[in-house]
Order: C-alpha cells, then structure tokens, then sequence
C-alpha cells in the first residue's frame, strides 16, 4: 500500500537541492545575468497625451477618406527621369544626409552606453608584489648589522563582479530615453530625405524655368532690337525730310527698352549658373555650374485624388520625431523619480592568492569574497526633488512642442491645398491675359507700320506680353512647387502607409 502524502512535512523533510560550496562565489553574478537578459525597449507611443484631436477631413479639401496603401516615391508623379534620377543621386551623395546618418548612429551607441549599468561589471586582475619587512627592536639580529629582516612574495589572480541591481527601473528609463532620442534621430533623418528630396525638385523646376526664361529673354531683347531699328529708320528718313518730329524721345525709349532687355537676359544667365552650381550642391558634387542640362518644367501631373489621407500624424518624420522626444522626457521623468529610492549593490571577487606565479592557477590557493549593500539617499540639498521638478517642466515643453508641430502640420497641408486651387485659377487667368497681350501687341504693331497708331502704344503692348509670358513660366513653377509642397506636407505620396511606429524597438546594448 503506497505511503500516503504528507502536507506537513517541513523543509528538513525535503530533499537537498542547495548547490554546491564551490558554486557560492557565482551565485550573485548567475543571478545578475539571468535579471538582466532581457532587452531595452522603447518606450510607448505618446501621441494620445497631445491635447489636439486630428481632422476628419481636410478644410481646403471636398473629400477625405483615410487609406491605407504602401507608399510611392513620389517623384515619379512629375513623370521626369531626369528629374528622378538627380533625386536619386541627391538621396545618395548629399552632405547632411551623411551626416543625419552619422548621428544616428552616435544615438545608437549613446543608447546602448546608457543600457550597459543594467548589466554586472565584470573585470579581471592579475597583481604581484614582492615585499621586504625589518624588525627592529628584537633581542636577536640576523647578521652583522643586527637587524632581523625578511622577504615575502604574494601573487594575486581574481576576476572581479560589481552590479547595482535596477530593482525599480531607474536605469532601464535612462536607457529607454536614450532609445526614444535615437529613434527622433531615424525620424530626423527621413525628414532630411523628403526635405533634400523637395529642395532637388524645387531647385530643378527653377532651373528649368530660368533657362525658358533666358530663351524669353533673348527673344525679347531681338524684338526690341528690331523695334528699335524700325524707329531709327524712321528718324534717319526725318532727318533726310528735316522733319524728325517726336523720333528722337522714341528712338530714345526704344534703346531705353533694349538695355533693360539686355539687363534681364543677363540677370537670368546668372540665375540659370547659380541654380545649376546648388544642384551639385545638393548632389555632393563640385559646384562647377554644369548640372541639369536636361531640366525642363514638366508638364503638371494628374489631378490629386478626390480623397486624401488624414492620417499625417502617422506619416510625418517631423510630428514622430516630436513625439518620440515627448516619450524621452517622459522616460527622464521617471528615472527622476526613481532616483529617490535606495539603491542595491552586489561585488564579488574570486580568485586565487600565492607566493609562487605558477600556483595562481591551482584550486587549493583559490579566494573569494561576496559583499552587498543597500544606499538611500537622505539629505542632498534637494538636488533630487529639483530633478524631479525641472524633468516636469522639460515635459511640459516638450508636450508644447509637438502640439505646435501637429499644428504647423495641419497648416502646411491646408495651405498646400488651398495653394493648388489658387495657382489653378491664377493660371487660367493669366494665360488669358498672355494671349490678349499678345495680340495686342500684334495689333499695335501692324497700326504703327500702317501709320494709325503711335510707338507708345506698340512699345506698352510688347512690353506688356513678355511681362505676362515671364510671370506665366513663374507661376507654372510655382504650381510645381506647390505640388512638391503638398507631397512634402503629407510626408509621401496620395496613398497613405500603415503606422510607421510601434513604439517598441528593441536594442540591446
């Protein structure tokens, strides 16, 4: 019949299951690493703790409907390989870029420098001495001088252990704050992507309408040239009559028309140099002034979408970055806080001790020590609470901050938008006012050779055409640019991509 259970057994009942006397000198650093396996994360998303709710629809816009879709380079909307392939090459070879990625990786590396006191200190040491000792004052001597003396050797190999245990988490916050800044870092960078991405584009479609302004330019200057012939034959033929009449003032006004002319081609070869030198600016290159020889101001892309996405607070580095600094605050708020309360030690040393070197590796001369101890702060002056305080005002700015970005966000995207409708409407109206301009100027033209019409009139309208002509390739810049804007604003293209962050990067140091 089997023994039946016995529920009151005590622990000397129980079988020994105590390691091993040799094992004791371990056990504490066993123990630190089994608590410290695990790895620094980042800390959550604080998103929510901004006071401003996101819009179910944009105000400049009719519709919008969030959707959820991987996200395209957008450049290839403006369907220009030059264009994309110069991005490309920006992207690859820009300065700042290189040097947002280097900062990266120092946060990286700061992270895991702050996570490493979470882990013992573990150091080895090997020591000798060697030692003479006099002992003066004995009724013997040890020689001719009197004194008795002796030699000694001492030979010392330990590997040593000191960990401060992280009972309540106050240097696992240090090192999830330094994750949150490395993660602000990554998000600085992407900012810097769609930035230098953007200023290639602008910097291109300025390119480009700088040189069809150079060919308006000198367009302009041979027709006030020929203006300006056509009047100076008039006034040789006057002279010849001995009647010049008015045409000195307009050969005058003519030749004032061809040196602003002359003025404004020049201006606008400058132009042309000093955009071409910053793309190679841009592309890392030496600023020699060669570059986008095959820009040109592509035709506008298709109509947006009728719906677009609201979902920017998921999409902009610049709103996460914020973000993931108002998590880092939160996370020195803690350590702050937690600083207050004792701290535990644990050291230990073991090793061995002889006289001999070739007895350092023999386990009958083996030594060990273990040693622990609990600290709480008392009396500081106050530094601690004075953290603590200054941690919540650093919060509160923070938390200001990136509500003022999701602001500035919702501004940038409005704006953008009302832009685009705006530049469409100037457009239409201006190209209208380039087309009767130019008819004008047509007309005027033809009733000053047939002699009912005076050079004022046909100066005015010629004038009048090529400022129109000039302030339509601005504008059409300038709706590009606005296109180029409103990418920028939704941190991507018309389709909107899942959550970029989860707020729970792991890094181990």
């Amino acid at each position: 019949m089997p023994e039946p259970l016995n529920l009151k057994r005590t622990s000397r009942d129980l079988p020994d299951r105590s390691p091993p006397a040799r094992l004791y000198p371990f056990l504490p650093l066993f123990g630190a690493l089994l608590l410290t396996s695990c790895q620094g994360t980042s800390p959550h998303n604080l998103s929510a703790y901004a006071e401003f709710p996101s819009p179910k629809k944009w105000k400049a816009d009719t519709v919008a409907q969030p959707s959820y879709h991987p996200d395209r380079f957008w450049i290839s909307d403006f369907n220009d390989p030059s264009l994309e392939a110069f991005v490309r090459e920006a992207l690859k070879c820009n300065r700042d870029i290189k040097a947002a990625q280097a900062r990266i990786e120092t946060a990286a590396n700061t992270a895991r420098i702050t996570g490493a006191d979470i882990f013992p200190q573990v150091g080895g040491n090997l020591a000798g001495q060697r030692s003479k000792q006099n002992f003066i004052g004995f009724p013997f001597g040890g020689g001719g001088s009197g004194i008795l003396s002796s030699h000694s050797t001492q030979w010392n190999l330990s590997l040593d252990t000191s960990w401060e245990i992280d009972l309540w988490g106050r240097v696992k916050a240090a090192q999830s704050a330094a994750i949150a800044e490395m993660e602000a870092s990554q998000y600085d960078r992407a900012l810097l992507d769609l930035s230098i991405a953007a200023q290639a584009a602008k910097a291109w479609f300025t390119l480009a309408e700088s040189k069809d302004q150079v060919k308006l330019a000198e367009g302009t200057l041979l027709i006030f040239k020929k203006t300006e012939d056509s009047v100076r034959d008039r006034f040789q033929k006057g002279v010849e009559e001995g009647n010049t009449g008015s045409f000195g003032s307009q050969l005058l006004l003519a030749g004032t028309d061809v040196a602003t002319a002359q003025d404004a081609l020049a201006a606008r070869k400058e132009l042309v140099s000093r955009t071409s030198r910053q793309l190679e600016i841009l592309a890392g290159r030496y600023p020699a002034g060669e570059a986008g020889k095959t820009a040109r101001l592509p035709s506008f892309p298709t109509k947006r979408p009728i719906s677009l996405p609201c979902t920017v607070l998921e999409r902009r580095p610049d709103l996460i970055a914020a973000e993931r600094r108002l998590a880092a605050t939160d996370q020195r708020l803690i350590q702050a806080k937690r600083a207050l309360l004792p701290t535990i030690g644990l050291t230990n040393s073991v090793g061995t001790t002889t006289e001999r070197f070739g007895d350092l590796l023999n386990g009958q001369f083996s030594v060990w020590s273990i040693a622990g101890n609990i600290a709480q702060p008392v009396l500081q002056g106050g530094r601690l609470r004075h953290s603590i305080q200054r941690n919540q005002a650093e919060m509160h700015v923070a938390k200001a901050e990136y509500e003022q970005a999701i602001l500035t966000a919702f501004a940038e995207v409005e704006n953008a938008l009302s832009a685009e409708k705006f530049l469409a409407d100037r457009i239409i109206a201006l190209t209208k006012a380039a087309k009767l301009s130019k008819e004008s100027y047509q007309r005027s033209g033809e009733e000053y050779i047939n002699g009912t019409g005076d050079l004022l009139t046909m100066l005015t309208a010629q004038q009048r055409m090529f400022t129109q002509e000039s302030q339509l390739l601005a504008l059409k810049r300038q709706q590009l640019e606005a296109r180029v804007d409103l990418h920028l604003a939704l941190a991507g293209s018309f389709e909107c991509p899942t959550s970029i962050h989860t707020g729970a990067t792991p890094l181990s140091p």
